[in-house]
């Protein structure tokens, strides 16, 4: 495998899934939006994870979106197919079709629901081998304990990525943490990818080794937060700062009802793209909310 830190670096947008009205997948909207974010020269994707409504689908659901997605990519960019079920068997099923339809790499969350109380690190450990010697693309592991219930420790990363983890997306929002992922790993594992699970930690995440960000900001206002990524890596620090603010600003105004995926819905329209709709029980951002902040960020020159 090429090295994993020159293939996965940059801004990746947890991309959201298109449902039209009766809740059924809408291949054609999802390309839609796929078009959109590559036009805006996002460096990847991270699909079918938190924002694309994994949970709420079924295995086979979950393979069709993968490859209108990877047709759709046609190896522009790479693209993360994230696998992750609470059943061993069913994340080994998805990770294989995900290679075979092209994924450039996977990642999975932990296998959730008995994580929270019931599983002990050799069965976390396990599962995450198996997964590794499913398929023969890179394996990365998806860390979100606010959804889990399991958080990952440095000592346990460390174990992860010498049964073959090859990156982590840690979405805990904690930037110690991270700094100690990078300080715990890199040593025996120099090619081991960081990816932040926030927008707002991506400026961050780069200044302490990282390689970028799944971002759920980046679904609706991708070139916001690939500035940030692009004005580091030419050393402009202070654009790269006033990026990261102006990131900030746009992704509490996605915040303002309480759940940030479903507001990227909302505020692709704002922008005249129609993503489709969401899957219940998620719920459209209600009308009010949608001028308060179609106004601010009007105000705030993004739109």
């Amino acid at each position: 495998m090429a090295n994993a830190r020159k293939v996965f670096c940059g801004v990746y947008p947890p991309t959201i899934t298109s449902f039209d009205s009766d809740g059924n997948f809408d291949p054609g909207k999802q390309k839609k939006v796929v078009r959109f974010l590559l036009d805006r020269k996002v460096h990847g994707f991270f699909i079918i994870g938190s924002y694309g409504s994994f949970p709420l689908m079924t295995a086979e659901e979950r393979k069709k979106v993968a490859e209108v997605i990877l047709e759709e990519v046609n190896g522009e960019v790479p693209v993360i197919v994230q696998v992750g079920s609470p059943y061993t068997k069913t994340a080994l099923e998805l990770a294989r079709h995900a290679e075979q339809a092209g994924a450039s790499a996977i990642a999975s969350v932990m296998p959730f629901y008995y994580s929270s109380f019931a599983y002990k690190e050799d069965q976390i450990v396990n599962f995450f081998r198996k997964l590794v010697d499913s398929v023969s693309i890179p394996v990365f592991l998806y860390n979100n304990p606010r959804t889990t219930g399991y958080n990952v420790s440095p000592d346990l990363l460390s174990k992860l990525a010498d049964v073959g983890i090859k990156g982590i997306k840690d979405s805990s929002g904690n930037l110690t943490q991270m700094f100690e992922y990078i300080e715990r790993v890199k040593p025996a594992h120099p090619d081991f990818v960081f990816f932040t699970g926030t927008a707002a930690l991506l400026l961050p995440t780069l200044q302490l080794g990282g390689q970028g960000g799944v971002a759920g900001t980046a679904n609706a206002f991708p070139e916001l937060v690939v500035d940030v990524y692009e004005s580091y890596m030419r050393g402009d620090l202070k654009a790269a700062a006033e990026k990261q603010l102006l990131v900030l600003r746009v992704r509490n105004l996605q915040g303002i009802e309480g759940f940030r995926p479903a507001s990227c819905y909302a505020m692709l329209r704002m922008r005249g793209l129609n993503p489709g709709t969401l899957r219940e029980p998620w719920k459209e951002m209600s009308s009010g909310t949608y001028e308060k902040v179609k106004s601010e960020l009007e105000k705030l020159g993004v739109l």
